[in-house]
């Protein structure tokens, strides 16, 4: 927690995880409420949905520049070499551009509900 302590006020923060189950296990979920730091609740988070999510699209971009080709790597060094060359390789103005409309689908979201932003 120390980059959200670092550059935002906790009262302001909604964390909102994907759905891995881990995100949602009762040791994170009790570490949370102890700190009074709000989580979207797992049924209100819509599968499926990179337009609430767009790190999801990131990531996805990222795990096949990395594992792409004939990429094969043996060792964590080499993995980690390989995630930080390519994430040099990700236009940021891609990023950006993903992030851009964040807060009007998440607006969406909220005044219409979870799945208001998602296009199945």
């Amino acid at each position: 927690m120390p980059f959200v302590n670092s550059y935002h006020n906790i009262e302001n923060v909604l964390f909102w995880y994907d759905l891995a189950s881990s995100h949602y296990a009762a040791s994170v979920t009790d570490f949370f409420e102890e700190k009074n730091i709000k989580l979207v609740p797992k049924e209100k988070n819509p599968q499926n949905c990179p337009q609430a999510r767009p790190i999801e699209t990131i990531w996805q971009i990222l795990e096949e520049k990395i594992y792409g080709g004939d990429c094969k790597v043996k060792t964590i060094d080499q993995l980690k070499r390989r995630i930080q060359q390519q994430l040099k390789r990700i236009a940021m103005k891609s990023v950006q551009a993903m992030f851009s409309s964040i807060r009007k689908q998440l607006r969406k979201i909220a005044d219409k509900g979870p799945f208001a932003a998602c296009s199945f």
